[in-house]
């Protein structure tokens, strides 16, 4: 609230405008960007996907084997362990913020919602504001605490703090200030509120792609924003803690958190722009293998022909075998071990 309270009081530099124009241009050519094939919208959609429950729980040190994931992305089993529901969860909210249902509208009511299906496959009902005040802990780089970050909203004051919240958003929303902008700041006035007792950065990066995606800024649901997050992680966490500071009397700085929002949504923008334009320049089957040899490009590592496979789960088995070895033929790939257990790495 101390955030979107203050939006008319911020001035942006030439970059910062720079940023907006470009993502209204990605808005404007998104149309044309998804009049693809629905088989190539579907993969980009279920590779997202896995990447978004995967690494939207693993930012926050929750983790399962990549064959157990698919399954649970897939409904194909139901989560037995903590770490299994805790994926559960996400996997469900993620379905309602990619593809938000027909007159969803932000609300207390509807965060709260998302919070109790996070939590819905845990005996302990999720969608209650917190009982108890929280402090934000600062910790070195070797996990060691330094000090309080920010001290949250008291439990007593989360409900009104959270209705305000959002009724700043949406009259934010009706003075046609960016969108872009309205999202980034509510999202920060979120995590510095810290309304429920646990999950809170998780659904802050939920109610990220649903206020996306209500405001026709589709990408989240092609491109995991998770993802990229994960992959600058320490520019993400260095962004959040400088923005915080001072939220409570409302001298804090958002701008690193802004900046690094608008640069993650560009980098979304720019990567799906980027294969749907390397799908759309092969023949008629490239689709997939297309797609087989960008997880190959991608892949952090060694990796398998099976991991491949759990990534792209509308692939088969031999597709992913013929590319691999087309890629080893290139001089591209070289294999490291033997076997049922061989792996293969980029060379170059």
């Amino acid at each position: 609230m101390h955030t979107l309270e203050r939006l008319s009081d911020y001035r942006f530099t030439a970059s910062q405008l720079g940023r907006f124009r470009q993502l209204g241009e990605f808005r404007g050519r998104q149309p044309h960007t998804l009049r693809q094939q629905t088989e190539v919208l579907d993969t980009l959609r279920q590779v997202a996907t896995l990447e978004s429950v995967e690494y939207g729980n693993s930012l926050e040190h929750i983790s399962v084997s990549k064959e157990a994931l698919r399954k649970l992305v897939q409904y194909e089993v139901k989560p037995a362990t903590p770490a299994e529901r805790q994926i559960a969860g996400y996997r469900d909210v993620l379905d309602m913020v990619t593809e938000p249902a027909e007159h969803t509208n932000v609300s207390s009511g509807l965060i709260r919602q998302l919070h109790a299906t996070l939590y819905s496959h845990f005996p302990h009902e999720g969608g209650r504001w917190k009982a108890t005040n929280k402090d934000i802990v600062e910790r070195d780089s070797e996990g060691n605490r330094i000090g309080v970050l920010y001290r949250t909203v008291p439990a007593a004051d989360t409900p009104k703090a959270m209705e305000f919240t959002v009724a700043l958003y949406h009259q934010c929303l009706d003075k046609m200030i960016e969108p872009l902008l309205v999202a980034s700041c509510a999202v920060l006035d979120f995590l510095c509120i810290h309304p429920f007792s646990d999950g809170n950065t998780r659904i802050a990066r939920l109610i990220a792609t649903l206020m996306l995606s209500l405001n026709n800024y589709d990408v989240g649901r092609y491109i995991s924003l998770e993802r990229i997050f994960a992959q600058n992680e320490q520019v993400y966490l260095d962004a959040l803690q400088l923005s915080v500071k001072g939220w409570h009397e409302g001298t804090h700085n958002p701008m690193p958190w802004i900046n690094f929002f608008l640069d993650s949504v560009i980098k979304a923008y720019e990567e799906l722009e980027q294969r749907v334009d390397a799908l759309q320049n092969q023949g008629s089957r490239a689709p997939k293998s297309q797609l087989i040899a960008m997880a190959i490009d991608n892949a952090d590592g060694p990796f398998s022909v099976a991991d491949i496979c759990i990534q792209l789960p509308t692939v088969s088995r031999e597709l992913v075998k013929k590319v691999v070895q087309q890629k080893r033929k290139d001089g591209a790939l070289k294999s490291v071990g033997k076997g049922r257990g061989a792996h293969w790495e980029r060379v170059g």
